[in-house]
């Protein structure tokens, strides 16, 4: 079995490997509670936070003039010194994700600034924290104090993202087989939940223009609902093992699944036809060996905010760059072991990657 289509290793140029972060009690000895279960980019890139091990969750200010940690280069492009303090934060139960709000949306600013009944926030940034023991609490940036503690889940909160169109709407998803909307302008209430087929969901992703989320977990199906009306619009059936993570190209028209069978699928956001398929092992492999531990198992995905590109990351020890016009071979790897999740900057010249400790790789 190889891990490339036509190429060796050897041919495939290598991404370059920006800055480690490591949590600073961590040593060789790993222990489990440490891991990065998710990373996430500020929407104006002014911080790169972290689950960076058991309860903690830490926010580095980001240099997006230079991509860059502020504390390697605290200048922007005319000389001025840039803030970096960082901060962290005690959740309280283990992070198993996390997600930056913001009341100004990716395209404008909204008319009005979000607040709350009883909470108030001191900038237009908040992270949403998803906890192992069934919670959400939200909280302010710049102060590091909690805002607002969510609680309707009944087991491990395995992702949340914020509608990226500032309204500081939250979807959340569940081990407890949940899909639950929050209303952060109206002291967090929930008010909707759904049910995607009785099993645990692994991950959600709204659609940028808001009109769409799509949701995947312990099955071999992805589902895309309508968030105006809360119907099931999609469901896109192909993979063979648990689908474990999903997300939206920056148009809104394609939706990219990664699997545990060693595939990402490319798919039409609107008819669901399958469009690409970019394998991690070849020969593809038969069905009960794709539908089991096959050792390539795809663990996360991220869209290049240009759309022209995905990165995924998978068992067998690489970051693959993908080009979404080509099924060939990846435009770039590098080496990560034991990684578990990814995510591009805003501005898409970094990706970062999650493991037991985290790796920022140029793009």
């Amino acid at each position: 079995m190889a891990s490339f289509k036509n190429k060796t290793r050897d041919e495939i140029p290598t991404a370059s490997l920006l800055a480690q972060l490591k949590p600073s009690e961590v040593n060789e000895n790993h222990h489990p509670g440490w891991e990065t279960w998710q990373c996430a980019f500020a929407p104006d890139e002014s911080y790169f936070a972290w689950s960076c091990g058991n309860r903690l969750v830490t926010l580095v200010p980001w240099n997006r003039c230079k991509s860059t940690l502020a504390s390697t280069d605290d200048t922007d492009d005319e000389g001025r010194k840039l803030p970096h303090k960082t901060i962290t934060i005690n959740c309280g139960s283990l992070v198993k994700s996390i997600a930056f709000g913001s009341t100004i949306s990716d395209k404008k600013h909204l008319s009005s600034r979000a607040f709350w009944t009883h909470f108030s926030v001191s900038k237009d940034l908040v992270l949403a924290t998803g906890l192992n023991n069934g919670r959400i609490r939200t909280w302010d940036i710049s102060t590091g104090h909690l805002i607002l503690e969510l609680m309707d889940h009944r087991s491990v909160v395995t992702h949340v993202a914020f509608a990226p169109n500032g309204s500081l709407v939250l979807a959340s998803v569940s081990q407890d087989t949940t899909i639950k909307f929050w209303d952060l302008n109206d002291d967090g209430n929930m008010f909707k939940t759904l049910k995607m087929n009785g099993k645990a969901v692994y991950s959600c992703a709204w659609s940028p223009d808001t009109k769409t989320l799509a949701t995947v977990g312990m099955c071999t199906s992805v589902y895309v609902w309508d968030t105006s009306t809360f119907i099931l619009k999609l469901r896109l059936t192909g993979h063979k093992h648990d689908v474990v993570a999903c997300e939206f190209s920056p148009d809104s028209c394609l939706i990219a699944t990664a699997s545990w069978d060693t595939q990402v699928f490319l798919w039409d956001a609107h008819t669901g036809k399958k469009l690409k398929c970019f394998g991690h092992l070849f020969p593809p492999p038969r069905l009960i060996y794709a539908s089991g531990a096959n050792g390539t198992w795809v663990r996360g995905l991220s869209f290049s905010p240009d759309g022209s590109h995905i990165a995924t990351v998978a068992d067998d020890g690489y970051m693959r760059f993908w080009d979404i016009l080509s099924e060939d071979d990846p435009v770039a790897v590098g080496t990560v072991e034991e990684a578990l999740c990814c995510t591009y900057s805003p501005s898409g010249r970094v990706l970062a990657v999650g493991l037991k400790v985290v790796f920022l790789h140029q793009v």
